[in-house]
């Protein structure tokens, strides 16, 4: 097939000799559209200036290159620039589109807030009352937005919106038979996109502020720290299809039910788009994985259906142990504590109050103060004559008191005061963990101390916090050797700190560094929080 041509310009075809006459070498010649283009911009040029004709022929020659290299580069520079989804053209189309867009769209978006967040909250209404302590610890009425979830109508009047979060009665999910419960369930963050997708359309939604961002499941047994959930769902793009949450602690409940699972109980949460996609595929993939045990699992089985993985995040937890949590507590990972849950199966996590909802009154409290240092662990020593202390403080719950040098790579590891959840054997867990000593030996535990006051530093209110931890029980026998004595004396762990921001979660974490010394008469141990020097470590 011939290859079509187009008629050259006259004032290239018939007043130059060829280029080959000129000793410029361009290659065979071709109906290139890009090189006849260059070629007319060349014209063009010739003739703003009065002709290019009396130009030498080597400076001729030059000149043309350039114009069709100008001529072919600039298209594809557009292109880069303001296409809306090519490669380079992303950063700049994108940059223009939000500054167009006043932040008002795409990534240009106002940072994410808790009126962003709808909470799914699965409940029983036979069992309500006397689980609904836990949603209220944390449940900020005018600020939180969701819905407890009932598998039926209330049997009386559902507590005043002051302290609970309003409910809706889940669809009917009897035809699942037996599995019934955990399909009901499982349709919750569906159901949240459902009622959030009608209230547009029909009006009723709260206003210019009701953009819904992030649906949140939970149990009626999960505690939340609101402020932590903003700052760990902030690091992703809403607009994306996320899944984020974070597995079972125990190897056999995850070997069960799926390491890529984000337990519900801890709570999970699904991006806008990834709930959408849910909300339509749900009732298939319950029919398809109805021989499944748990609602979570059958969650991420249908959102692994749409392509979605889980995005983990070690705030959330599901707390799948037995007995004693204090030691997971105490060496909590370098992240924001997002939720607590089994609280009412395991021991309570301090002593204070009666019951594991008092025992967690003191965390929330703290958290009010602190959100984003709330649990974060921080590690320091001291040298006194013949002996070293280390010391480590998880912020807003205790702080420990080891008499003997242990390095930050031990105190880090969660002492195993715990079990497993299902078997209640020793392990495995999906983290290390280092052996509890025996109570009879007293050279070998650690001074534990527990919150017992928190307030905001006087001179600097909105900078900083102090928090004090006292020393919980002091048995009559103590080890003799000259640390252990120095340390017996020690009654109040006193810690400044600076308050964090949430936006520090954005930044790569790192765990902060502390200082202390004791006072004069030793009963008061002073430590003060800051951030680590670009090259500061700490080491016995």
């Amino acid at each position: 097939m011939a290859t079509p041509s187009r008629e050259r310009p006259a004032s290239l075809s018939t007043s130059r000799p060829a280029a080959s006459s000129r000793h410029c070498f361009l290659g065979k010649v071709r109906a290139d559209p890009w090189r006849q283009e260059g070629m007319l911009i060349m014209s063009r040029w010739n003739a703003a200036a009065g002709g290019l004709g009396a130009l030498p022929p080597r400076q001729l020659c030059v000149a043309l290159s350039l114009s069709m290299l100008i001529a072919s580069t600039l298209p594809f520079l557009a292109y880069v620039a303001f296409s809306p989804d090519g490669g380079a053209a992303g950063g700049l189309y994108r940059s223009w589109r939000w500054q167009d867009c006043a932040g008002q769209c795409g990534g240009g978006r106002a940072p994410t807030t808790l009126s962003h967040i709808v909470f799914g909250i699965g409940a029983s209404a036979r069992t309500w009352e006397q689980r609904r302590g836990y949603v209220e610890l944390w449940w900020r009425p005018g600020q939180t937005r969701g819905h407890v979830w009932l598998d039926e109508e209330p049997a009386g009047p559902w507590p005043e919106a002051a302290t609970s979060p309003p409910y809706r009665v889940s669809a009917d999910a009897s035809r699942f038979g037996d599995r019934a419960p955990a399909s009901r369930m499982a349709r919750i963050v569906a159901e949240s996109f459902l009622a959030v997708a009608a209230e547009r359309a029909n009006g009723t939604a709260a206003g210019d502020d009701d953009e819904v961002r992030w649906f949140v499941m939970g149990d009626d047994d999960t505690v939340f720290f609101p402020d932590n959930v903003v700052a760990a769902l902030r690091k992703y793009d809403h607009g994306e299809m996320y899944y984020v949450g974070a597995p079972s602690e125990s190897v056999e409940q995850d070997a069960l039910h799926y390491y890529g699972t984000a337990f519900g109980g801890g709570g999970f949460a699904v991006s806008y788009p990834a709930a959408a996609a849910l909300a339509g595929a749900i009732d298939g993939c319950l029919d398809r994985y109805r021989s499944f045990h748990g609602s979570d699992e059958r969650v991420h089985a249908c959102l692994s259906e749409l392509g979605v993985p889980l995005t983990r995040e070690p705030g959330f937890h599901q707390m799948d142990i037995r007995g004693d949590a204090y030691g997971m507590l105490a060496a909590h990972p370098v992240a924001p504590l997002v939720s607590l849950h089994h609280l009412g199966h395991i021991q309570p996590i301090s002593p204070h109050g009666e019951g594991p909802l008092d025992a967690a009154r003191s965390l929330v409290g703290a958290a009010q103060f602190d959100p984003a240092r709330l649990l974060q662990q921080s590690i320091c020593y001291h040298r006194g004559p013949g002996y070293t202390w280390s010391v480590s403080v998880a912020w807003g719950y205790t702080a420990q008191l080891y008499p003997w040098a242990v390095a930050p790579h031990e105190l880090e590891t969660p002492l195993q005061t715990f079990r497993t959840w299902r078997s209640r054997a020793n392990g495995p867990f999906v983290f290390n963990t280092r052996p509890v000593s025996p109570d009879d030996d007293a050279c070998a535990r650690p001074a534990v101390f527990f919150l017992s006051d928190v307030r905001n530093a006087t001179g600097g209110a909105a900078a900083a916090t102090v928090t004090e931890y006292a020393r919980h029980a002091v048995r009559p026998e103590e080890c003799d050797k000259p640390g252990f004595r120095a340390a017996s004396a020690v009654h109040t762990v006193r810690v400044v700190a600076p308050k964090m921001s949430p936006s520090d979660w954005k930044r790569a974490p790192r765990r902060h560094c502390c200082e202390m010394e004791k006072t004069v008469r030793g009963s008061v141990l002073k430590v003060q929080i800051r951030r680590c020097g670009r090259e500061e470590h700490s080491s016995p």
